[in-house]
């Protein structure tokens, strides 16, 4: 288990760049933390640190984004950004095709709110929780 600490959004998005820039494929990560938290500004850094240069917003609504990666010397394809927010059963994961995106070894994984579906998650997924400790400082634990 690793703690940081951030205080302000451009520490939250260069500790998810440091992340981001460290997969090598497959990944999963699954982030927890109560609204505004910085799940998404984290997502933004992990992105920034696959070489996406495209601004990631929140998938609330939409459920999930994906993001071509084109030049990535990992030979990472591609992003999916994931919100399980408003998710209520398994054949809302199978018809936004979440089985399949996991089996992707060229992908890179982030799911908001992954609590809501952890035990469909794979065993090998990273966790990361984000706590605010007041208006700007965040804890993050990453697991």
């Amino acid at each position: 288990m690793k703690i940081l600490y951030s205080k302000n959004e451009s520490e939250t998005k260069k500790t998810g760049k440091k992340l981001g820039e460290k997969c090598i494929g497959g990944e999963v990560f699954c982030l927890s933390g109560d609204l505004g938290s910085g799940k998404t500004i984290l997502s933004q850094g992990i992105a920034q640190g696959l070489g996406i240069k495209k601004n990631i917003n929140s998938p609330t609504f939409i459920i999930i984004n994906i993001y071509q990666i084109k030049k990535n010397i990992k030979e990472i394809k591609k992003l999916i950004h994931m919100d399980a927010y408003r998710l209520k059963n398994t054949n809302e994961l199978e018809n936004i095709g979440f089985f399949d995106f996991l089996k992707e070894k060229e992908s890179v994984m982030i799911i908001e709110w992954g609590e809501k579906i952890k035990k469909y998650l794979p065993k090998k997924h990273i966790k990361i929780n984000i706590k605010s400790n007041n208006q700007n400082e965040r804890k993050i634990t990453i697991n």
